[in-house]
């Protein structure tokens, strides 16, 4: 999200450039995205709110079980934790989406001035430059696609019609950018990122022993980042022995056990942590023993939370690089895609503003249905002061005067809901209800009046 640092909560609402939007108070109308990412946190924050698989739907129960929350989606990645909130009030949504989320970091109220909020327009925008990778650390990153559908489809139990159209609308978006721009040339991946700076640090990684901790897509993608630039020998590390066989035959890794693997460190000159674990696992205990005629160690710890403990870079001949440490890699890329990035904005604009269109042609839903409801009880009371047909006459009449109804009302339905996408429109249709409804009836004029209006 936009940058908020120590900024007061006041002064984060609505950040970024935004198109100005009316929030209606019907039920599920205001939507909110509340977080913090790489842009407003550093690691040692951001690690404090991440969100794992095994907490984060019992955590989005508690949030919608909220009176005023409807809705919700949570996306929390290596750079990000971003929850995604409809309801029926904006500032009720903003409010109860930091507290729940102060509450998953342990800061408190401490926690608050890292998060940033966008409504809106400004939300759908956000999460539209999300899943283009507009928003990562590495500008162009095919893997934000797969955890914003991953995001999705693990909050389908909370999900309703406006986050679900916001979602679907925002994984076309990712598509379409990638489709029709070059944004993800080059260094794409932090995987590919955290290869490019071990590359760095030992000028070339051939005949070089690399330990990958972590058999998730961040773990296949370095191994196979380390092939490409030549590295020796490479080992992949699993808590669980079998999952390591699995997944690093097809790789042409070797597995190892994670346990192991830790007390073997001395055995190789590169080790790339990106496993999912919650605390971290790899201590200086385990880089104590001397690298007797070998190479420094060089760690790079690319999981949020982190894998490692930071107190291993006060070891001897070892380096230690986080995420945050990767980021003079990928400058030099950001720039080089900067004539791409013009394109995908416009392509995000374009969906942001089909977005914003449904979500005010959904204002015409109460009107549309007042019409319908009006006319089927008009056909219906049409139909009963008919004498009945005999056989299945009767329930073909009734077909055919419904069949017939449905084209009469498709015109009238189609121009409220263009009605609803105009300026005004919303207030208007307000006016029309009760008309639509039935509920107001033309009133005999008086002499005086039917006098006047023949003048």
């Amino acid at each position: 999200m936009a940058t908020a640092g120590s900024m007061p909560r006041s002064a984060t609402r609505g950040m970024g450039p935004s198109l100005p939007e009316t929030v209606s108070r019907a039920p599920a109308d205001a939507l909110v995205a509340v977080g913090l990412s790489h842009r407003t946190a550093p690691i040692d924050i951001r690690e404090r709110f991440a969100l794992g698989e095994r907490r984060r739907a019992e955590w989005v129960d508690h949030l919608t079980a909220k009176a005023g929350v409807s809705e919700c989606v949570v996306l929390s990645t290596c750079n990000r934790t971003e929850c995604y909130l409809a309801g029926s009030d904006a500032e009720a949504l903003d409010r109860l989406g930091r507290e729940a989320l102060c509450g998953v970091s342990g800061m408190g109220a401490a926690g608050d001035s890292y998060l940033a909020t966008l409504e809106g327009a400004g939300a759908v925008r956000h999460l539209f430059r999300v899943t283009g990778g507009l928003e990562s650390l590495i500008v162009g990153e095919p893997q934000i696609q797969g955890q914003v559908r991953g995001a999705y489809r693990t909050g389908r139990p909370t999900v309703g019609p406006v986050l679900h159209r916001l979602f679907q609308s925002a994984l076309e978006v990712g598509g379409r950018v990638r489709a029709d721009t070059s944004i993800a040339s080059g260094v794409t991946s932090i995987p590919g990122a955290a290869v490019g700076l071990a590359r760095k640090v030992f000028g070339s990684l051939d005949g070089r022993g690399v330990l990958v901790l972590g058999t998730g897509e961040m773990g296949r993608l370095t191994v196979q980042c380390l092939q490409r630039e030549g590295a020796g020998r490479v080992f992949l590390a699993s808590r669980s022995p079998a999952r390591a066989e699995r997944v690093s035959r097809p790789l042409g890794a070797l597995p190892m056990r994670r346990g192991a693997a830790l007390e073997a460190l001395d055995r190789v000159d590169l080790v790339i942590t990106c496993t999912e674990s919650e605390a971290a696992f790899l201590q200086a205990a385990h880089v104590r023993s001397p690298r007797t005629e070998r190479t420094p160690l060089v760690i790079l710890d690319i999981a949020v939370p982190r894998n490692v403990d930071p107190r291993v870079a006060e070891t001897s001949d070892v380096f230690l690089y986080n995420i945050d440490d990767l980021r003079h890699v990928v400058d030099r890329a950001r720039a080089a895609r900067e004539v791409e990035r013009e394109r995908a904005e416009a392509i995000i604009e374009r969906h942001v503003a089909k977005y914003r269109a449904w979500r005010r042609s959904r204002r015409a839903d109460p009107a549309v249905r007042a019409l319908r409801n009006t006319a089927r009880r008009l056909v219906d009371d049409a139909l009963a002061a008919r004498a009945p047909l005999p056989g299945e006459a009767d329930e073909a009449r009734r077909l055919a005067s419904q069949a017939a109804l449905n084209k009469v009302l498709h015109g009238p339905t189609r121009a409220i809901r263009w009605l609803a996408e105009r300026s005004g429109g919303e207030a208007c249709l307000r006016r029309m209800e009760p008309w639509l409804a039935g509920e107001v009836r033309r009133e005999r004029m008086r002499p005086d009046e039917a006098e006047g209006a023949r003048a």
